[in-house]
């Protein structure tokens, strides 16, 4: 009997904060400046999530579509975790500088998905809209947006995967995976260091943690969440030949990790 009275009580709180919870930003006027994208462009919309009767379009953002395969593909996603906006605008202004520039690399494709999770980013919480964790559902796919991204996103056909994140820490740190990043990685952080970024060092997640703005994932790591069936995006798109999670710090302001991140931005299309 207590048992099902905590239970009962459990689902009225739920229903409470499912009905009660309030829009902090708007997802279509985010992204409405996808109409306005050139011929640099190809914008489709490639499936839709659904919560309380409202639907949100997920969009595969293309810029440069290759005409053969020939030459570099790229995934970016930004937008995961609903709770962490400044990926969001800074993947934005990125697209709609390159949108009034020619192309300067015929060889290179990018693919951009700019808000993973629509409901999450409209309610600023971490999770989505039935409140699941899309950054550790790549395996089970339980969640509409994993279901997405698996299906239409193949890490075979990617050279390199990139995912904007970010965290509670007093600095910037990326997760790498694996030695064949760290050249890579070597290269961002001292393209970052030129904007005087300051780097994280304390930062733990479970037993791993962040040195001068690294955080290394080793091989057992990445197989004890493939054994949990708790896979990140980053690490499902592993296979791609580097994978990175880039992690800005809440602490910093709004516009700080916004440079951040189109620094970071403008190296990979410059430079990798």
């Amino acid at each position: 009997m207590k048992k099902r009275l905590l239970l009962s009580l459990f689902f009225v709180l739920s229903l409470t904060k499912l009905f009660s919870a309030e829009k902090t930003r708007d997802y279509k006027e985010t992204t409405a400046f996808l109409k306005t994208l050139n011929s640099n462009f190809i914008v489709k919309e490639i499936d839709t999530v659904k919560y309380n009767n409202v639907s949100y379009p997920i969009y595969k953002i293309t810029y440069n579509q290759l005409k053969d395969k020939k030459g570099k593909k790229y995934l970016i996603l930004s937008g995961v975790h609903g709770n962490e906006p400044a990926p969001v605008y800074a993947v934005r202004d990125f697209i709609i500088s390159l949108n009034k520039q020619e192309v300067s690399r015929k060889d290179l494709q990018i693919d951009f998905v700019l808000i993973v999770n629509p409901y999450g980013f409209e309610y600023n919480q971490r999770y989505n809209g039935a409140n699941l964790d899309i950054n550790r559902d790549m395996t089970k796919c339980e969640t509409q947006e994993a279901k997405i991204l698996t299906k239409n996103f193949n890490p075979k056909d990617y050279d390199k995967f990139f995912d904007f994140h970010e965290a509670n820490a007093k600095g910037f740190f990326l997760y790498c995976y694996g030695m064949k990043n760290k050249s890579l990685a070597k290269k961002i952080h001292e393209e970052l260091k030129k904007i005087n970024v300051v780097f994280e060092n304390e930062y733990k997640d479970n037993i791993l943690k962040v040195k001068d703005g690294y955080l290394d994932v080793p091989f057992y790591a990445s197989m004890y969440m493939k054994s949990k069936k708790t896979v990140t995006t980053a690490i499902y798109f592993k296979s791609c030949s580097n994978s990175f999670t880039f992690e800005t710090s809440k602490n910093a302001s709004l516009n700080q990790r916004k440079k951040i991140i189109i620094t970071i931005l403008n190296y990979i299309i410059k430079n990798v």
